[in-house]
């Protein structure tokens, strides 16, 4: 695992424009099978940054974090983005963060919803 170095995936042009607005030092590396990799830093950190664009969907979401994770070897892989309209007490701004991770083509059921 490479502790200095950790791959951020976006689904949207927006979510990755504003996370590639902050990193400095831009390179591009590209994986064998041709996904493309913007590497750079997070100021005033000097740990590696790769930011890749995934579009919609859990196929492509995971078939890119397998190749981030062959690319890179990193210490975290962050999926970034806006969310909407999750649940009423969650404002405009606020971070939402999972608490468990389930299979990339499941859900859970609970009462009062998915």
């Amino acid at each position: 695992m490479n502790t200095d170095r950790v791959v951020i995936l976006t689904a949207l042009d927006i979510e990755y424009s504003a996370v590639r607005a902050r990193l400095a030092n831009l390179r591009m590396e590209v994986h064998p099978a041709g996904t493309r990799f913007e590497v750079g830093s997070l100021e005033p950190r000097h740990g590696c940054v790769a930011l890749a664009l995934v579009g919609k969907g859990n196929h492509p979401a995971a078939v890119l974090t397998e190749r981030a994770i062959s690319q890179f070897d990193p210490a975290a892989i962050l999926f970034v983005g806006v969310a909407g309209a999750l649940r009423e007490h969650i404002a405009l701004g606020d971070v939402v963060m999972a608490t468990h991770v389930y299979a990339y083509h499941g859900a859970t059921s609970e009462d009062d919803g998915s």
